[in-house]
């Protein structure tokens, strides 16, 4: 797998990993925890996210490596009037009996922006989830920019194992709500719409200047000067890239 940052080392956050290793951020990231009693019972727990998930999920299939699924989210992202979505997606989890939760913010969203709707419990197998993507992110995204989560967590050994196996569209399939809610928004929906960007403090320059900040800090106390510590960067740059072409 290519990607733009190293691996670094993360205090685990999961119970009974003895270490923890990360590379990216909000936009995509891959975390691995390994060793410990549960490494040593289980093997290493891999989580990704954003754009990285896809590929930590090719990888494993890839190499035919035995593993389970504890956590598998199927999103759709697109233009619509929340209202109009919020409405019809309380009343299908109602039907289903899955009470409904509105809450004031979208997930993970520090700043308190937009807001999102749960369908069910957070400890269900299956949990439907809308909100108000393009307010949580801001930076110029539309404001009626949604997203649509269908979050499977399973608990059960056999379950994380057949849901290993499983397509978005297949894991869709496994609940009839799921299905409805697919198409109802795809019905109300204005258009798709494709995430291709992140604010700044999301994209691979924030985290080189997050891991490489105290060399840069350096080299600007040795040169005196940041269009100083510039120009060495792009000689040294240069340079390899010529040593490049000599190998090549």
């Amino acid at each position: 797998m290519t990607v733009d940052q190293p691996l670094h080392d993360e205090k685990p956050k999961l119970k009974g990993y003895a270490w923890a290793m990360k590379l990216g951020g909000v936009g995509g990231s891959v975390l691995i925890h390994y060793g410990g009693k549960n490494g040593d019972d289980h093997g290493p727990n891999v989580a990704g996210t954003g754009p990285l998930a896809p590929r930590v999920a090719e990888l494993f299939r890839g190499a035919s490596v035995p593993h389970g699924v504890g956590r598998a989210d199927v999103r759709l992202d697109f233009l619509a009037d929340f209202e109009r979505c919020r409405l019809m997606f309380i009343d299908r989890c109602d039907q289903a009996g899955m009470a409904a939760t509105d809450h004031g913010s979208c997930p993970e969203s520090s700043r308190q922006l937009g807001r999102t709707v749960y369908g069910g419990a957070r400890t269900s197998f299956y949990q439907p989830t809308l909100y108000q993507k393009g307010l949580q992110l801001g930076d110029g995204h539309p404001v009626d920019y949604l997203r649509l989560e269908h979050r499977f967590s399973p608990t059960k050994s056999n379950e994380k194992h057949d849901l290993a196996r499983l397509t978005p569209d297949q894991m869709i399939g496994l609940r009839p709500v799921a299905r409805d809610l697919t198409l109802s928004i795809t019905q109300l929906a204005v258009a798709a719409y494709k995430l291709t960007r992140h604010s700044k403090e999301r994209t691979p320059y924030f985290w080189m200047l997050k891991q490489y900040g105290a060399c840069l800090r350096e080299m600007q106390d040795d040169h005196g000067s940041w269009a100083a510590v510039g120009q060495q960067i792009g000689l040294d740059l240069e340079e390899m890239m010529e040593e490049e072409v000599r190998q090549s």
